[in-house]
């Protein structure tokens, strides 16, 4: 129940994001949110607060948080555009990482026998504090993301020129809602897979003869190494480069075949021995996390540069409908209504819908690719279509390849 009211205050602070940002500026919308999350965060320790009042205080902090995520998304696109993939993977690694030392240190605390309430204070300053390192290190030139442009300066120390920060990140020239739809439930439905193993896997082992602190250590190792190794081989260049709309195709085929290796090893999972259980777990864990940054990429570029924001805000609320706030709830029922191990099939399915989403994410790039060609050739000047300072041979090119 506290987990879903933190869901539900992000899935409401969400569709305000957009318009605080666009109405006060994202910076100034972020700081304010940042005060009051640690604000909220601090009220879980007050002196004999009620359930009911415990409730709101997670839903406040849920609502507050809603802007981070989009702005961070924004952030990328603005400041890491040169070293995109870098920067991708080392922001979406911080996501497994957070929860498992989190998940550690709430057992040290719990084994340790102290108050819960000290959970939540530790929240509060570690979460201060990174916040004010952030303003401390970069100011408000690198976290503003309403300066459009920097000044340099001439050797005389002088200010010249004004000049825009010119992006390696390669956008789409019109916003595709079919490839974005599709790789966004995907994402969902992987994720679901993902975050859903936790809460089954505790019961499924021990019913496998797993002691319980092997359980807790060897699948926390699994759910951070794994995502992580398996999303840095993605995000290395080798084999796709999500950032290039030029190569989307590839990257959607990419995460069809990598989501279903990870869909075919996780089906196999309640059949394999004992002694193989946690190096399958492993391995099907490495090769779904080397979907995540590849859709992530996907998702942020397919509406376009000036909609990067609003795209975080669609997948961040996706997810949330579709799979964060229900899975808890949905997991634990069929925990109660039916056997563990049919619990443990319901999650692994997961992975099988996330491996079908993307195939039809494929599908969905061959038709706007086809209707876009279309088009174009349809039009009595095709270049007058185009963008003003953008190549003609990026997406006409494309697509006029696809009808040959």
């Amino acid at each position: 129940a506290l987990g879903s009211w933190v869901m539900i205050g992000v899935c409401l602070g969400l569709p305000l994001t957009p318009w605080a940002c666009r109405t006060f500026g994202e910076f100034n919308v972020v700081a304010l949110c940042t005060v009051l999350d640690v604000v909220a965060m601090l009220l879980m320790t007050i002196p004999g607060i009620t359930l009911n009042q415990i409730y709101a205080v997670r839903f406040l902090v849920g609502f507050f948080e809603a802007p981070f995520l989009p702005y961070l998304q924004g952030w990328l696109a603005r400041h890491g555009s040169h070293n995109w993939n870098v920067w991708n993977a080392i922001l979406h690694a911080m996501v497994p990482l957070g929860e498992n030392v989190g998940f550690i240190l709430a057992q040290e605390l719990v084994n340790a026998k102290y108050s819960w309430r000290w959970a939540f204070v530790g929240q509060a300053i570690a979460f201060g504090g990174s916040a004010l390192l952030c303003l401390a290190y970069g100011g408000r030139r690198y976290l503003d993301l309403g300066e459009e442009s920097v000044t340099k300066t001439d050797s005389q120390g002088s200010q010249g020129s004004e000049e825009k920060v010119v992006s390696e990140v390669e956008y789409p020239s019109t916003e595709k809602w079919g490839v974005f739809w599709a790789t966004n439930a995907s994402l969902a439905a992987q994720l679901g897979f993902l975050g859903g193993c936790k809460y089954v896997i505790r019961d499924y082992a021990l019913s496998r003869g797993f002691g319980l602190h092997v359980i807790l250590a060897t699948f926390s190792g699994i759910a951070l190494l794994g995502p992580a190794l398996g999303g840095s081989v993605t995000m290395s260049g080798l084999f796709v480069q999500p950032d290039k709309w030029g190569q989307h195709k590839r990257t959607l085929v990419f995460l069809a075949v990598i989501s279903t290796v990870a869909a075919l090893l996780a089906a196999i999972l309640p059949y394999v021995p004992s002694s193989m259980f946690w190096p399958s777990m492993f391995i099907t864990f490495f090769a779904a996390g080397g979907v995540y940054p590849a859709a992530q990429g996907i998702i942020n570029i397919a509406l376009t540069s000036s909609r990067v924001i609003e795209a975080s805000v669609y997948q961040v609320q996706l997810n949330n409908i579709l799979f964060a706030m229900p899975m808890p709830y949905a997991i634990g029922k069929a925990m109660d209504s039916w056997s563990i191990g049919a619990s443990f099939r319901l999650v692994a399915l997961f992975q099988v819908l996330a491996a079908a989403g993307f195939s039809l994410a494929v599908l969905f790039a061959d038709f706007e690719e086809e209707r876009s060609a279309f088009n174009r050739i349809s039009s009595p000047d095709p270049l007058l279509n185009m963008e003003e300072g953008e190549s003609p041979s990026l997406e006409m090119t494309n697509s006029l390849k696809s009808l040959e």
